[in-house]
């Protein structure tokens, strides 16, 4: 006996993967991620972590076979989307790849009636005057600190763009607070070596400073 609703899925060409449950086939439209190869790394993240909470994404490193028409897949692809998202960094900026794909998706945006977003996910180092060379009109924008968490806590406003629900167990990467800590310096000046009996000596004059972790008043000893 099975209980619950079965599903199986299996690829469906560009148009997204296809799930079979008890109600029939339903096709499942992806997200389009565009960006530069130099930024990989950056994109496998944000991939991962998408489909980790079922969103089903589509980038032309992972999807493309070397016996695939690269143009028409990825315009395919793009126009079959639920939405379109772009990494922008100063490399994307400069692709004519991604030049191309964000004009073919902000004309989609026009034509299209069901929501269909073109959202970028902005890097640090791109100031936002320059996004107007790529975007004629104001698209939503979302731009990632400069931190080593910036991508986690930048997912919340990812999740809600695309019209997904945050997930209830999403918890962004915490920054490591350092405590305050006590120092004890010492300090050698005035050095100089010094020969009794044929025995050599290095001589200096010691200060030892020490400043406690509330910041207050420091003790200096000579």
């Amino acid at each position: 006996m099975v209980v619950g609703r079965a599903r199986a899925r299996a690829r469906g060409g560009p148009g997204g993967i296809v799930e079979r449950g008890e109600g029939g086939l339903t096709r499942i439209q992806h997200i389009f991620i565009s960006h530069s190869s130099k930024d990989d790394e950056t994109v496998k993240k944000l991939r991962a972590t998408l489909e980790l909470h079922g969103t089903l994404t589509w980038v032309d490193s992972r999807e493309l076979t070397g016996g695939d028409d690269l143009n028409a897949k990825i315009e395919s692809s793009i126009r079959t989307a639920r939405h379109f998202l772009v990494v922008i960094s100063i490399d994307a900026l400069s692709s004519e790849w991604v030049q191309r794909e964000v004009g073919i998706a902000l004309k989609e945006a026009q034509q299209r009636t069901d929501g269909y977003k073109v959202i970028s996910v902005v890097l640090p180092g791109v100031k936002a005057r320059i996004l107007k060379l790529l975007f004629p009109s104001e698209p939503l924008h979302i731009f990632v600190d400069d931190t080593p968490t910036g991508l986690d806590e930048a997912m919340p406003k990812i999740f809600a763009a695309l019209g997904e629900q945050l997930p209830d167990d999403w918890e962004a990467a915490k920054r490591v607070q350092t405590e305050p800590v006590e120092e004890l310096i010492l300090k050698l000046t005035d050095p100089l070596i010094q020969e009794k009996d044929g025995v050599r000596r290095a001589e200096a004059t010691a200060e030892l400073t020490y400043n406690p972790a509330d910041k207050s008043r420091s003790i200096v000893a000579r």
